[in-house]
């Protein structure tokens, strides 16, 4: 099954009368989880659904003071430490009481409190390794202590145990985020070059104790917001791509030290087709900044990505209502949750009544044909023509029946009776005319042909 998405135009032809529009995360506000412990600049959620009792949990950070309390360049230096909370639908949260069941090292803090050591501690946001072959250590979470790089495994998120690496002293800033890249079959880190160059990184790694060297994937570009960083980018796999949620921080030009500590944070999209090369898509924000006064009014930390199993893409963040490092003493960071409709990042649109769109070539080799589209109020047809773009038999604009509503899986059919499996073997393009209508992604059984003749 191939996918194509419209993140770009790079999978089309033709393109007639149609516009490029973003997609829009929804706030789902009773879904927030507060917890006194957490600062936003220490927070960083991973959610997941686990596969063992199906229950939602979460893992997000704690930042506690040191002792004795430290103080530098106007914000307090903390801690971190890890926190867990549960939820039958990942939405409605309990802060479970677990410290019967865990012990570490450091002090306790909160009786829902899954991992603390002593001395500095900082890192994650935690990985979930789907492709970890050991059900014990498929949660990961990268941190620094006793001025070493560490790693900490678990199954169930609430025992840990810890692992050295094979960093011999402090390489990485948090926040540390990790993913799987299937093209080259090694784990990539996502981070900041160091605590000064906010600039996005990858370090790749097969086994967590050798590490490639950073290598620069993302710089500020003269289209970016003026004085932007790049604070972080959590990468997940979505289809053929890899998305980058990327952290953009609004610096205070007034702050010219080494390094810039205040101001705000929202999430803006950066993709990549091999995971090593990343594009910009957007330069402002994908996910914004919340109303002030609200969690998510002064940062937001886009932390994980998930489709649920209704078939929504679900964004868990770290939401603070403060900018960066503006007020510690604030009990204002919370669990945030948006919601967007599938492959709902960018859409076409049919721009005033009637557009279409001609996709590359493709080669059917069964009959799938399924589009994402919404025409609540006008219609979607689909032809399929040859290489020339003359259409095939049956398989007209003209044959094909006027779908009008709203689907993620919509199948076209043709007045002919016929499917798409019967071309096998033939290169073909997939032409689609929107009036008043919406397309979010084309999937089925082809392949997709670029530079074939």
């Amino acid at each position: 099954m191939e996918t194509m998405l419209f993140w770009d135009d790079w999978l089309l032809c033709s393109s007639f009368n149609v516009v490029r529009k973003t997609g829009k995360p929804v706030w789902i506000k009773e879904a927030t989880l507060e917890d006194g412990l957490t600062e936003g600049t220490w927070n960083f959620p991973l959610v997941f659904q686990d596969e063992d009792d199906g229950l939602w949990k979460a893992l997000y950070g704690g930042a506690v003071d040191f002792d004795p309390v430290r103080f530098h360049k106007n914000r307090y230096l903390r801690n971190q430490i890890l926190l867990y909370a549960e939820s039958a639908d990942g939405i409605h949260w309990v802060k479970r009481d677990v410290s019967a069941a865990v012990s570490f090292s450091g002090k306790r803090y909160a009786s829902n409190q899954v991992f603390g050591l002593a001395g500095h501690c900082d890192g994650g946001p935690v990985f979930y390794d789907t492709r970890e072959t050991d059900p014990n250590r498929r949660l990961k979470y990268l941190f620094a202590n006793d001025r070493k790089q560490k790693m900490a495994v678990s199954r169930d998120g609430i025992r840990w145990s810890v692992e050295e690496t094979g960093l011999p002293e402090i390489k990485l800033d948090s926040p540390i985020t990790c993913f799987y890249n299937e093209n080259y079959d090694c784990y990539t880190l996502s981070r900041r070059v160091h605590n000064g160059d906010r600039r996005i990184a990858l370090i790749e790694t097969t086994d967590f104790h050798r590490f490639t060297e950073p290598a620069v994937v993302l710089h500020p570009e003269p289209s970016d917001p003026a004085m932007v960083q790049f604070y972080g980018m959590p990468v997940y796999k979505y289809e053929r791509m890899y998305v980058g949620l990327l952290w953009h921080f609004h610096t205070y030009p007034g702050e010219i030290e080494y390094h810039k500590d205040f101001g705000p944070i929202d999430c803006s999209l950066a993709y990549s087709f091999n995971g090593r090369n990343f594009f910009k898509a957007l330069h402002g924000p994908f996910i914004p900044r919340n109303e002030r006064g609200e969690h998510g009014g002064g940062c937001i930390y886009v932390s994980t990505m998930l489709v649920d199993s209704e078939h929504r893409i679900r964004f868990y963040s770290g939401g603070s209502k403060t900018e960066h490092f503006q007020n510690q003493h604030m009990a204002d960071a919370g669990l945030m949750l948006h919601t967007l409709r599938l492959d709902g990042f960018f859409y076409l649109e049919s721009h005033a009544m009637k557009g279409s769109i001609m996709t590359r070539c493709v080669r059917f080799s069964g009959d799938t044909l399924k589009l994402n589209v919404r025409a609540p109020f006008g219609t979607v047809r689909v032809q399929l023509s040859d290489a020339q773009g003359a259409p095939k038999e049956g398989f007209s604009f003209a044959d094909s029946v006027p779908f009008t509503g709203d689907a993620l899986f919509h199948e076209p059919r043709w007045s002919s009776g016929r499917r798409p499996g019967e071309l096998g073997g033939e290169y073909m393009h997939i032409e689609v005319e929107l009036i008043s209508a919406e397309i979010y992604a084309i999937r089925g059984d082809f392949e997709i042909g670029i530079g074939v003749k």
